[in-house]
């Protein structure tokens, strides 16, 4: 007797993301933020590439908040390679998703960085205000 239902085969292909869909993290938004510092490889150390940090917007500028942001963590092929030769203007505003640090005694991570585009070139925040007097 011939079953009448259809063969079960492709329906699991249909949940796959497609092959150019960015590794994103699922359910973060992307964030938005300013280079604060970038460091020079050294050669024959480790993290030969050169890393910096980044100011994440919305947060306040402290060590405590800032993401570590490693040249090989630019997802923009132009702009890593711009990382690693000239290094990273302070004030260069980009996108990010961050990854959580995996121990208190390291820094999250900026991951997956593109330039932020179509921004006029912006200028940073304006300083704080000074205390009052007695």
């Amino acid at each position: 007797q011939a079953s009448h239902r259809e063969p079960r085969g492709p329906f699991p292909l249909l949940l796959a993301a497609p092959p150019d869909a960015p590794a994103a993290m699922p359910g973060k938004p992307r964030e938005t933020g300013t280079v604060t510092s970038w460091n020079m490889a050294r050669p024959g150390k480790k993290n030969a590439e050169g890393y910096g940090f980044v100011a994440v917007d919305g947060r306040e500028d402290s060590k405590s908040t800032n993401l570590f942001l490693y040249a090989d963590n630019i997802k923009d092929s132009k702009m890593r390679s711009e990382a690693k030769i000239f290094g990273l203007k302070q004030g260069k505003r980009i996108s990010f998703f961050i990854e959580e640090a995996k121990s208190a005694r390291q820094s999250s991570l900026a991951v997956e960085v593109e330039p932020m585009r179509g921004e006029g070139g912006g200028g940073g925040g304006g300083g704080g205000g000074g205390g009052g007097g007695g």
